[in-house]
């Protein structure tokens, strides 16, 4: 506050050279500005803001530099940046970002767990649809065991059909096995 102070004594001292103004000074004289019409400290502020911006461009003009309006924004690359400088250019999110965020990290969490769940349901028919046929096949095993157990008892072991059955059943276990296999394949 102190440097603004003296700023606008200097400004003020300029503005009025026949007044010699302190720091002191100015500040008394801005209190008593502050008793004089809006309409009066409005265009005091108007003419230091006109002296200032002359100032700025004179400056400019003398040093070959470009007026303050012709200055152009440079965005700075920041893959260019060391790591540790870069995470104090990156801003903060504001507030209703989280919020965002929030939201959309519960819709995920749910549409996850509704994928889980699906999976799960999926995994569960399949193995129901396995153990369904699993039982049909353990029946029609069950039925062809019968029938070729009826077969067997059907059979003469002294027909040609008899003889020639004895010679295939010798590479099975036992006869009812191999006449599984004859009816399978003959059917």
């Amino acid at each position: 506050m102190d440097s603004i102070d003296k700023l606008l004594a200097q400004l003020k001292v300029e503005y009025e050279p026949g007044k010699a103004v302190t720091p002191q000074q100015s500040n008394l004289d801005d209190i008593e500005s502050l008793n004089t019409p809006a309409s009066k400290s409005e265009s005091i502020i108007d003419n230091i803001l006109a002296e200032v911006k002359t100032d700025i461009e004179e400056q400019a003009t003398s040093k070959n530099l470009p007026t303050p309006p012709n200055y152009q924004l440079i965005k700075p690359n920041l893959n260019q940046l060391p790591p540790d400088i870069l995470p104090s250019f990156i801003a903060e999110e504001p507030q209703s970002k989280s919020v965002i965020d929030n939201i959309l990290a519960e819709v995920k969490a749910d549409v996850e767990e509704q994928a889980a769940a699906e999976e799960l349901q999926k995994q569960e028919q399949l193995k129901q649809e396995r153990l369904r046929q699993a039982k049909i096949k353990a029946q029609k095993l069950e039925a062809l065991r019968k029938k070729a157990q009826a077969w067997l008892d059907k059979l003469d072991p002294f027909s040609a059909e008899g003889l020639w059955f004895e010679r295939f059943a010798e590479g099975y276990p036992s006869k009812l096995d191999a006449a599984i296999e004859y009816l399978q394949d003959n059917q």
